[in-house]
């Protein structure tokens, strides 16, 4: 079996640049309340979906690119 392997996956990542898990909390807690004078300007993000089969396929394309290759036979020494 290939590593790294998808194992289990919640919600997707954060956005680049959001400034840490403090500011990432405080970006979910912008979305979840349509009143937030931000709330507008969070963007188009659903923190909770994520296409597992995307993510799966990434993550198996990892692993063939890191899979240890077979050494060639050496030659015996004389």
């Amino acid at each position: 079996m290939a590593y790294p392997r998808l194992v289990e996956a919640t919600g997707c990542c954060p956005p680049e640049d959001i400034g840490g898990p403090w500011s990432y909390a405080e970006f979910i807690a912008v979305l979840a309340d349509p009143e937030h004078e931000r709330h507008g300007g969070a963007g188009d993000v659903d923190p909770v979906h994520l296409d597992r089969q995307e993510l799966a396929g990434r993550v198996a394309g990892l692993a063939r690119r890191w899979t240890r290759k077979t050494a060639a036979p050496r030659a015996k020494a004389s």
